[in-house]
């Protein structure tokens, strides 16, 4: 009953990221230290 509970709050979340349109997968970036020191110059 638990893990039937958690697939069921996983596949809700997972429509309403749909709807947001936040589904997608999105490249990752690594910053070096001078590009997070920039970051936070800003």
């Amino acid at each position: 009953m638990p893990r039937e509970m958690a697939h069921m709050m996983i596949e809700h979340i997972d429509k309403k990221r749909k709807a947001l349109g936040i589904d997608k997968a999105r490249e990752r970036v690594l910053f070096d230290m001078a590009a997070r020191r920039e970051l936070e110059a800003v």
